[in-house]
């Protein structure tokens, strides 16, 4: 490429001229074009406004309020905290996510104290009640049972013992005898009373435990054959005034008729305790034939007629 400057020229641009410069009065009203702007335009300019808006109708259109967003500490505590005192990955998922899910407002524990009582159809009441019941029969289980012995004197307890051993063989007046013979040595006496009441007192709870025993396979056949009669009623229910009744259908009714929930009630108990239900069910069964046969008639009297024509 060819040089365009060699060593040794010389260029002169002549000498340097002086430019006037022309001084402006700052007073005076600067002209640009038509529009004339003056110091005192620049007093009411606006500043920008703060973004704190935006994110509070972020917020609000989300159903939040910035001073008390809800939240769970490390310990799993609900706690309320301001919007702003949040770290800004919080501040990013909480305007970036979609509405707060109510299920957010509850611990694993009361979710699942929810599903518990919606899957068993039960109320927060009848729970309640529940949990008495149990508390009750759990204290219960654990108190000893109260038997006839041992609400028995030393002295009736070894009478009790002579009348089972010798019936009316023995008058009362040789047993009032003999244990006030026995009582001469009491270390001995007290030991067969100890003796005594803890046979007797094994043998009752044997006979308590039969009795329990046989009144629980008592309730349980009583159950059992409840049930049958439901399930021999459905093998033949097949249909109700014309509309026929597959398995599921008959599942289905045995279902809300037998099932219990944790409460031991089944769907139809529940259903029993509205008026409105007893009252419709009780409609049913005084009118409900007559309508389904009234309405049968007539659609198979429309269809005649439309064949006809």
């Amino acid at each position: 490429m060819a040089d365009f400057f060699e060593d040794g020229d010389v260029f002169d641009f002549g000498e340097p001229q002086e430019q006037e410069v022309q001084e402006t009065s700052t007073d005076a009203p600067i002209q640009d074009d038509e529009l004339v702007y003056e110091d005192s335009d620049f007093d009411t300019i606006e500043e920008p406004s703060n973004d704190s808006d935006y994110v509070s109708d972020l917020l609000k259109a989300k159903g939040l309020d910035r001073n008390r967003i809800q939240i769970y500490d490390e310990n799993g505590d609900l706690q309320e905290v301001k919007f702003d005192d949040l770290s800004d990955e919080e501040k990013v998922m909480i305007l970036g996510g979609d509405a707060p899910d109510e299920r957010s407002l509850f611990s694993d524990d009361e979710l699942n104290a929810i599903n518990y009582l919606r899957q068993n159809g039960i109320s927060l009441a009848d729970f309640a009640q529940i949990q008495r019941q149990a508390a009750i029969d759990e204290y219960l289980a654990g108190q000893p049972k109260q038997t006839d012995i041992d609400s028995y004197s030393d002295e009736e307890v070894i009478a009790y013992d002579f009348i089972q051993r010798f019936g009316d063989e023995m008058t009362d007046e040789e047993i009032d005898a003999e244990i006030e013979r026995l009582k001469l040595d009491q270390d001995s006496f007290n030991k067969r009373v100890s003796l005594l009441r803890n046979t007797y007192k094994a043998q009752e709870m044997d006979a308590l435990k039969a009795l329990e025993e046989q009144d629980q396979q008592r309730r349980q056949a009583d159950e059992q054959n409840f049930i049958n009669t439901y399930y021999n009623a459905a093998s033949g229910f097949n249909d109700i005034q014309g509309v026929t009744l597959d398995n599921n259908d008959k599942d289905e009714l045995l279902s809300f008729v037998l099932d219990k929930d944790a409460a031991n009630r089944t769907a139809f108990a529940r259903a029993m305790d509205d008026p409105n239900n007893v009252l419709r069910m009780a409609w049913f069964l005084l009118h409900g034939e007559e309508v389904f046969d009234a309405t049968t008639d007539y659609y198979k009297a429309e269809i005649a007629k439309a064949r006809s024509s």
